[in-house]
């Protein structure tokens, strides 16, 4: 009898494998979200830039100035909500509790989605994305990705429901769920659009026409919330056009690179096999022995596969249409899209899925443990830590100077001394990252000239001048530079930049005596887990995001 007992719990146990597999790797990724919470640190700008905006004084404001950020309103309602929820309001560690929160949303996402599509344990999904270092700096960063890859998560799921058993609360939830979700981040429409194209899919070939009606409602629902959006988005092109530099899909498929291979590079190769199995078995049971299937894992991958396939297209066409530059977080709501199609796809068909998934769990899980931890642990900013310094260290007669312009807005945030400070060059607001006043200063002659003259009175006075940013060091002679857009070389804002940096500093080579680094970046970013740091690193930590890890320099002494 107890061997009989024996026999039954470990057949209990082989068949709930995957959910214990999967919890345990929920846990796993829980643990390294808290750990990113932990030691994020401060905001960066384009952190302070979504807080900001979230937090002006009325909702008008918010809306008039949302051209200013890059996703839609309602990761903005969030973090204004949340905000004026309690009276800790708007510091750095109840807002990292809200990116924290946001984290977890997707990894219950993923397990509201795999009960809905096909009453599992979304083990393959939490091990590719739950464990993977981009989405969750990504996810928990105070962005529209989170609630964005959140949302079309669920939106996939919702749709999925509707298509299989239309009815009134299916259709109602999933009209809730896609307007939300298009209302987060905008490349979500396409995603959107490849779910419904799933459900047509299915639709069609069971020729149940009727049921289409509901799956283009909802699709109808979300694009319709969207066109008050569209004078915004029309009139930001006016200073959009300062970083349209193109998508090219090389650069694209470099950065889908770095974000998939996580915890080890190898993983980008474990995505590509399994975009390439999806594919295949897709029009496998599209074209072949569609009736040897069991009828809902055939629907399931039909569903999922066609989801996936116009899911990349339509991504790829989103980023082509924006020419905008693309970084690796920008492919998360991709990522997280996928790895539910394909968690779907493979545990519908496939008996070795399973045994497969749950070695891909240990694999990932030790990976993680040994490679991640580092870049779990990296600070998203500097800045904060510089604005402590010179706060403490410099003189009101002193003259701070930030640069590039934009990241002025984090050092606003967290600068307070008595020193004046500006940017390259100065613009009238740093409360968000003011493009347009950027634009106007491109069009004007030598905009700087203010900041020439004030280094000058600054240091004849005896005093010292900071420099906080990457602010270039080049002997060689500059060419002049016309007011933009008449320059030769167009209106790139990279070369205008690069141009004012060169102006300050060669003047202060010619005009200062004495030079000092105060602070030296991190050599250390998120994918750079090794490497001696050097310069006051009794005030940085081993790791700094890549994207605001800044030096700071110190200028003296009046050479005429």
């Amino acid at each position: 009898m107890a061997r009989l007992r024996n026999f039954g719990q470990a057949t209990l146990a082989l068949r709930y494998s995957d959910w214990i597999a999967a919890a345990l790797v929920t846990l796993v990724a829980t643990y390294l979200h808290v750990l990113f919470l932990l030691n994020a640190g401060g905001l960066w700008r384009d952190e302070v830039d979504l807080v900001h905006l979230s937090l002006l004084p009325s909702l008008s404001d918010v809306w008039q100035n949302l051209p200013h950020d890059s996703c839609p309103i309602l990761m903005h309602l969030a973090v204004r909500a949340w905000s004026a929820a309690a009276s800790l309001g708007n510091t750095d560690p109840f807002l990292r509790v809200l990116g924290l929160y946001v984290g977890l949303f997707l990894l219950l996402a993923f397990w509201l989605a795999s009960w809905t599509m096909r009453k599992g344990a979304p083990l393959l999904a939490v091990t590719l994305a739950g464990l993977n270092v981009t989405i969750i700096r990504a996810v928990d960063s105070l962005r529209g990705y989170g609630l964005g890859s959140a949302l079309a998560v669920l939106t996939l799921a919702v749709i999925w429901r509707l298509t299989r058993r239309p009815s009134l609360p299916a259709f109602s939830c999933a009209v809730a769920v896609a307007v939300l979700s298009v209302h987060s981040l905008y490349q979500n429409a396409f995603l959107l659009f490849a779910a419904c194209c799933g459900g047509f899919m299915l639709c069609i070939l069971e020729r149940r026409w009727r049921d289409t009606l509901p799956i283009f409602g909802v699709g109808a629902a979300a694009a319709i919330s969207l066109l008050p959006y569209i004078p915004l988005i029309v009139h930001a092109q006016d200073w959009y056009v300062l970083y349209k530099v193109g998508f090219r899909f090389s650069t694209g498929w470099n950065q889908l690179s770095e974000a998939t291979g996580s915890p080890l590079t190898g993983f980008t190769w474990v995505w590509v096999a399994l975009w390439i199995g999806a594919l295949a078995a897709a029009i496998f049971v599209l074209f072949w022995r569609r009736e040897r299937l069991p009828d809902c894992a055939r629907n399931l991958i039909l569903f999922a596969g066609t989801s996936l396939v116009f899911g990349a297209a339509g991504y790829a066409v989103f980023l082509k249409l924006a020419e905008l530059p693309t970084h690796y977080w920008h492919y998360v709501p991709l990522m997280a899209f996928s790895a539910v199609c394909l968690d779907a796809m493979f545990f519908a068909v496939w008996r070795w899925a399973r045994p497969a998934a749950m070695i891909l769990a240990v694999v990932t899980v030790s990976t993680a443990f040994l490679f991640e931890l580092p870049a779990v642990k990296c600070r998203q900013t500097n800045v904060d830590l510089i604005a402590a310094t010179l706060s403490s260290e410099v003189a009101p007669n002193d003259y701070v100077i930030v640069h590039p312009f934009y990241c002025g807005v984090t050092f606003k945030r967290y600068y307070k001394g008595a020193a004046p400070w500006t940017t390259l060059p100065p613009v009238e607001d740093y409360t968000l990252q003011r493009w347009d006043l950027l634009k106007a200063k491109m069009q004007t002659k030598d905009p700087i000239a203010p900041v020439i003259e004030r280094i000058t009175a600054t240091l004849q006075s005896g005093n010292r001048v900071w420099l906080v940013g990457n602010i270039p060091f080049d002997q060689r002679p500059l060419q002049e530079i016309l007011p933009a857009p008449n320059d030769p070389s167009g209106g790139s804002e990279g070369r205008y930049s690069f141009y004012w940096g060169v102006q300050v500093t060669q003047f202060l080579s010619a005009h200062c005596r004495q030079r000092a680094v105060v602070m030296a970046p991190s050599t250390m970013t998120a994918f750079d887990y090794s490497g001696p740091l050097y310069g006051a690193e009794q005030l940085l930590n081993n790791c700094v995001n890549q994207f605001e890890n800044l030096p700071v320099f110190m200028m003296s002494e009046w050479k005429p």
